[in-house]
């Protein structure tokens, strides 16, 4: 039997176990069919059998005293091979099939056979019913369709019976979820009987304690509460105890004044995870309104097997005395902010009055005298016009998103009139005394010399890379004129090196062009050639370039299969060559380099995965940036300007596409880019 056929009989076999009937007692409805089934026909015998791994066995045999055969004996087995067709045997001994059978050649001494398959409704072959004569013959038109209307009688009450049993189960398995469900709710009734009574055993003393005391249910509601937890909130028992622990009455917030999350509160966790909670400060409203910090400890109610039914919460007032902590916080941070701030301007701003407080370093910075005041307005004004709108949304971010920031940009001084780049940070605070009022407050650093040293080595690639497009050009002028010579001699050797050096002069002219593309870039002048190309088509010259030039490693190629994108392909080619570069540079000889392209989520994905050195956690930050080179013991004799990445990512963005990498330093890095299908 073929894996196919193999298949679909053990789904016929799962088909007929699911109906339960194999080994079951006779029945009188089934006995009445077979008996009709007889008449019908004209036929001493009439069986309905269903066809077992190994045997048949009949549910009814009306006419024999047989429970079973074996299914290799078995007309039926073949009966069921095209279950939408009667199968009938007019002679037996004539058919070379059944000839030999040992039900042919003895008894029952077959000689007619006629099998209607039984077909449940999802088409498999159960069995069949079938009639039996010791005297050749064959069924009329009306005696086959009307054992076709017996069969179907045979799938109905076999439907019907399955039906009936699957009901019973049903009916038993909801009698017992049934008495589990009263037996879990008389459990309930008892569990809240006997927290009701330990609340009055306990109410006297609680009554007394200095804390506030609350005590919930396991969905935290509040069941209990004594007189200080009223006094806290300025709410009567009555009233409290229609609440639970995170009912917005209580107005939940973090220490911080954010707003807290329902699975933090004390209470949920110690419910939740059957573990205490100790020492937590939260803020809340009483209900008129005022904020007070709170101590809690939270204490889960465990019963005789352990199960958490409730947790109790105990609350300490402590507002004066935070208060008086974050003030004292405040000035030591704000003093070790001007120890550790030397050289750095430093500033505070109230976010609703806009009112500036700055260093004297920051005046100067802004070109500002020590004993001048200088405003918020006064200040955004010396900043460069290019940045200022830049800076103005930041400072709005930092308000609106309560997150800190930290940016870059040039300022003209008020008097001097002297151009500077600044690097600044800004983050937010609240007053500790009225979270109402917020304040804006950062620091600012001279990196004036960073950004002219940046501008100068800008000015430097750009130099050079024009001076080296000159000699590059003539090369390649050089080159054509040898390949015209090649074609009229038909040297084809000497053609075919010349297209190679053509190839590799115009990589060099694309690398030289990325050169410029830093100065560029500075300018907002790079411009990219778009056409519609095959990143397969890219990948696989890549393929067969990086295997003739690259000999010291092993390169894996692995392509996706159609790749369409709208891009710069000499760019984009650009990019790949640059990670495949970095990844022979710095990674050991003989070791693999995995190159590959897949589609996802409309985009083409490339990677360039290596076995080298890695890079360390505090430069994978920073590894994109202008000029940025990593500074290790393994990098010494690595050359670089560290502007290979940098123009691969404004490339990339450009497209807008995406960027990225993933590294572990000592093991490997991968560098990936996508970008949009077409």
């Amino acid at each position: 039997m073929d894996d196919y056929n193999s298949i679909n009989e053990q789904k016929r076999l799962e088909a007929l176990y699911s109906y339960d009937i194999l080994d079951t007692d006779t029945e009188r409805d089934f006995d009445d069919l077979t008996a009709l089934a007889s008449a019908i026909c004209d036929t001493p015998i009439s069986l309905i059998s269903f066809v077992d791994k190994d045997r048949q066995w009949f549910k009814s045999h009306h006419g024999l005293d047989a429970r079973q055969t074996d299914r290799c004996h078995s007309f039926c087995s073949h009966a069921i091979q095209d279950p939408e067709h009667l199968m009938q045997v007019e002679d037996a001994r004539k058919d070379v099939r059944f000839q030999d059978n040992p039900l042919v050649t003895g008894s029952p001494d077959i000689r007619f056979y006629a099998g209607m398959p039984l077909l449940d409704g999802d088409g498999y072959a159960l069995g069949s019913l079938c009639v039996i004569d010791q005297k050749p013959k064959l069924l009329t038109k009306s005696q086959q369709k009307a054992l076709q209307t017996v069969a179907n009688q045979v799938i109905g009450k076999l439907l019907l019976r399955k039906n009936n049993r699957n009901l019973i189960l049903a009916n038993k398995n909801l009698s017992e979820t049934n008495s589990k469900l009263k037996a879990a709710e008389e459990k309930l009734k008892e569990a809240i009987a006997d927290l009701k009574e330990s609340k009055d055993k306990i109410q006297n003393i609680l009554d007394i304690v200095g804390e506030g005391i609350g005590i919930t249910d396991s969905e935290g509601n509040i069941v209990y509460t004594n007189r200080r937890n009223q006094e806290i909130f300025q709410l009567d028992e009555k009233s409290m105890l229609g609440l639970s622990n995170v009912s917005s009455e209580w107005n939940n917030r973090r220490s911080d004044g954010s707003s807290m999350p329902h699975n933090e509160h004390p209470i949920t966790v110690a419910l939740a995870t059957g573990n205490p909670v100790v020492d937590y400060i939260l803020l809340v409203s009483d209900q008129n309104g005022n904020s007070k910090y709170l101590r809690m400890n939270a204490m889960p109610i465990k019963d005789a097997n352990g199960t958490v039914n409730g947790a109790i919460g105990s609350f300490a007032d402590i507002t004066e005395s935070y208060l008086w902590q974050q003030k004292l916080k405040e000035s030591e941070n704000s003093l070790q902010a001007a120890i550790s701030s030397a050289n750095l301007g430093t500033w505070q701003m109230n976010v609703q009055t806009k009112e500036l407080t700055a260093s004297t370093r920051m005046k100067e910075l802004f070109g500002f005298y020590p004993d001048e005041p200088m405003s918020f307005p006064a200040a955004m004004g010396q900043i460069a016009e290019s940045h200022r709108q830049l800076v103005n949304d930041i400072i709005e971010s930092s308000i609106s998103k309560d997150e800190p920031n930290e940016f870059e940009y040039p300022i003209v001084g008020y008097h001097d009139k002297k151009l500077r780049w600044v690097s600044a940070t800004v983050q937010t605070y609240k007053n500790p005394g009225d979270n109402t009022i917020s304040y804006l407050s950062g620091t600012i650093a001279d990196i004036t010399e960073r950004k002219m040293d940046e501008q100068r080595r800008t000015d430097f690639v750009g130099m050079v890379s024009h001076e080296l497009k000159n000699p590059l050009t003539a090369i390649k002028a050089y080159a054509h004129l040898v390949n015209r010579a090649a074609k009229n001699y038909n040297d084809n050797a000497l053609e075919d090196k010349i297209s190679k050096i053509d190839h590799q002069v115009n990589r060099m002219e694309n690398l030289i062009n990325g050169f410029l593309d830093v100065a560029r870039i500075g300018e907002g002048k790079i411009k990219l050639e778009k056409s519609q190309f095959d990143m397969a088509d890219l990948l696989k010259i890549t393929e067969g370039e990086c295997l003739n030039m690259i000999t010291s490693h092993h390169l894996v190629f692995e392509h996706t299969t159609i790749a369409i994108v709208d891009a710069d392909r000499n760019k984009v080619e650009q990019v790949l060559i640059n990670f495949i570069n970095n990844a022979v540079k710095y990674s050991p000889t003989d070791t693999v380099i995995y190159v590959k392209s897949f589609t996802k989520d409309g985009y083409v994905h490339i990677t360039v995965k290596d076995q080298g050195m890695g890079i360390p956690g505090k430069d994978q930050g920073f590894i994109f940036d202008r000029f940025y080179r990593v500074e290790s013991d393994a990098m010494k004799n690595k050359k670089g300007f560290g502007m290979g990445l940098y123009i691969c990512k404004e490339i990339i963005e450009r497209h807008n596409g995406q960027i990225g990498m993933e590294s572990i330093e000592g093991i490997g890095s991968t560098f990936w880019f996508r970008l949009l299908l077409v």
